[in-house]
């Protein structure tokens, strides 16, 4: 018997009739995985890595030793993210306060701030595992390694790609999505694996099908210990900021308050339990840190309405490289937030509800 090739009409055939053609070849992290990484080296210095993101626009770097004689592979080490190198960074660099001090902390070396032995994948480890590990552990990417080589990276940019792909197969298959009634989500569990990706459509239909509603937000004249303070709590990266009306004026991230936290010259401790305690580690009588935020936050806000596409709002977070999306209704009042750590739990609900359908 003649084996039947691959052919795209094929696909596209299968697409079109509302197949859960994308669930069955996107499985592992292998098919969706970043190959192209940049890396370094223990011995580059923390304003190489600067350099590196801000050209490639990424913040993650995996770490690598260097070659020898001895060993013909670069041995994986670890992963610098962009917070880290933020925290180590003055915030008076390339500005009128500028020391010596702070050009000094440039040349450092990435062995300093490298986090060794972080999370990993395989090629092999299937995509909701993957993302399970980054919404329990709050990062942001996972190397993926083979045989302890470095063959690629994860990121949540790539799970953001991901949902822009279903949007694409929703665009081919748009008549079945016309007709497809709105479901809950509960109600598709029992549903036909073979409509999967429709039937995920029908009910990522907006953001406020999966916007956090619950929203923690200052003011203008909080402070960073109160920003420090509410983000170790809460545990999360963004904090909103409102005016006596309760109108979104301004937003504030893990990394502006990195950004704006003395250098810090000791050596980093050790990961402690406390959300990001290791990174927002200050001496409590430096006076930055007691000074009102109104300086600091970011006053261009991109904000959704709660009827706003499910798919463009993704769309939104990875054209513009930013992590969240407050929600607000017509007097520009927050009434929920969307960050890609939501985008990824929404993702794995799809490949639990593909899962449950197959079992």
């Amino acid at each position: 018997m003649v084996n039947r090739q691959f052919r795209l009409i094929d696909l596209i055939d299968d697409m079109c009739d509302g197949k859960d053609v994308f669930f069955q070849l996107v499985r592992d992290i292998k098919d969706m995985m970043t190959y192209d990484v940049k890396t370094l080296t223990l011995d580059d210095s923390i304003g190489m890595c600067l350099k590196v993101m801000k050209e490639n626009k990424i913040r993650h770097i995996p770490i690598v030793d260097t070659a020898t004689e001895e060993k013909a592979k670069r041995h994986f080490v670890g992963i610098v993210s962009q917070r880290d190198v933020f925290r180590q960074i003055s915030p008076y660099l390339g500005r009128v306060g500028e020391e010596a001090s702070d050009l000094k902390a440039l040349k450092q070396p990435l062995a300093q701030i490298v986090t060794r032995n972080p999370e990993t994948v395989s090629p092999q480890t299937k995509i909701q595992d993957m993302i399970t590990i980054m919404v329990d552990n709050r990062i942001d990417s996972v190397p993926v390694l083979l045989d302890g080589e470095l063959v690629g990276i994860a990121t949540s940019t790539d799970v953001l790609k991901i949902f822009a792909r279903l949007d694409a197969i929703g665009q081919l298959c748009q008549e079945e999505k016309e007709i497809e009634p709105r479901r809950r989500f509960v109600d598709l569990l029992s549903g036909d694996s073979d409509h999967a990706t429709l039937a995920i459509s029908s009910v990522l239909q907006t953001v406020k099908d999966i916007m956090t509603e619950q929203v923690v937000c200052l003011e203008e004249r909080d402070n960073l210990v109160k920003v420090i303070e509410v983000m170790q709590m809460g545990k999360f990266r963004h904090v909103p900021i409102i005016d006596k009306q309760k109108t979104i004026v301004g937003i504030i991230s893990d990394r502006d308050v990195l950004r704006h936290l003395p250098f810090r010259k000791a050596q980093r401790r050790p990961q402690a339990e406390m959300f990001r305690n290791g990174l927002f580690d200050v001496d409590p009588e430096e006076l930055v840190i007691r000074q009102p935020i109104n300086r600091i936050i970011k006053r261009d806000v991109t904000h959704v309405p709660p009827d706003c596409s499910f798919h463009d709002a993704v769309k939104l977070l990875q054209e513009t490289n930013i992590s969240c999306l407050p929600v607000t209704n017509d007097e520009k009042k927050i009434i929920g937030i969307v960050t890609v750590t939501d985008v990824m739990r929404g993702l794995l609900a799809a490949y639990a509800l593909l899962e449950k359908a197959m079992a």
